[in-house]
């Protein structure tokens, strides 16, 4: 996979295999958790072939709560828990896992339940400014990713023709912490702006790091949001869609570099 013709030859390969045989269900240890991967998605597919998702940002990420000796990590959105599962070995820190899709949480389950890891507690629900019932959309059956904002949108030339009905709440109503450090990691699929309406007494009592993803018709109203509440930039990725934040950290991202 380290040789350019082979890193792009192989996935293809690979992906063309999986659909043929309809053997796309995997096992693979990597870094001492077990995953049970889903190859007709890419991430699956990418993170089973390469071992790696997002290194950059993410080693940068378990670097940062290191240093600042973060409580708990929340990961809002988590799909069926990447960032949850490689962080779960990560001394004296509980993560908190939220994703709307029953699918991702039951095999989020599954792999707690078979790596015996004690710190990760998971919860089945949207996160935004209200509480009640709303519909995803996804592309494809197997998809773990859906959107609240499919409905009549294209991507990549597809439709968004699966739904599922899910229940949606404030992270207000669900988490109490106060004087607590909390890293968030937030991708809403385009939903971001009214998550944190959702979580501003959780913003306020404690000590927050903010991982989020924003898309570009979003980020006026965010920058706006974390600006009157006091939180400093530290952090934007290669991609421009990733951005760190924090109401307590005033540090210049020259700063963080991620530990090899």
């Amino acid at each position: 996979m380290k040789v350019p013709i082979f890193k792009r030859l192989i996935p293809s390969v690979f992906k063309k295999y999986i659909f043929f045989s309809n053997n796309y269900f995997k096992e693979k240890k990597i870094e001492g958790i077990k995953y049970l991967l889903d190859t007709r998605h890419l991430i699956d597919r990418n993170f089973y072939l390469r071992e790696n998702y997002e290194d950059d940002l993410f080693f940068l990420a378990k670097d940062i709560m290191i240093r600042n000796k973060v409580n708990y990590f929340l990961d809002i959105g988590s799909c069926w828990g990447i960032y949850s599962l490689r962080l779960s070995k990560t001394k004296k820190l509980k993560i908190m896992s939220f994703d709307p899709i029953y699918r991702n949480i039951s095999r989020l389950k599954q792999m707690i339940k078979i790596n015996n890891l004690k710190n990760i507690t998971t919860y089945h629900t949207a996160l935004g400014d209200k509480i009640g019932k709303v519909k995803f959309y996804g592309l494809e059956e197997f998809t773990p990713n859906y959107t609240l904002y499919g409905k009549g949108c294209r991507h990549n030339g597809k439709e968004h023709h699966y739904t599922t009905i899910c229940k949606i709440d404030r992270l207000d109503n669900i988490i109490k912490f106060k004087n607590k450090i909390l890293y968030l990691k937030i991708d809403v699929e385009k939903h971001e702006y009214f998550f944190l309406m959702g979580a501003k007494n959780t913003i306020k009592d404690n000590k927050i790091i903010i991982q989020i993803e924003i898309i570009k018709s979003n980020k006026k109203k965010v920058f706006n949001f974390f600006k009157k509440n006091n939180f400093n930039f530290l952090y934007k990725d290669k991609k421009g869609a990733d951005y760190i934040f924090s109401n307590f950290i005033k540090k210049t991202p020259e700063t963080f570099i991620p530990r090899v």
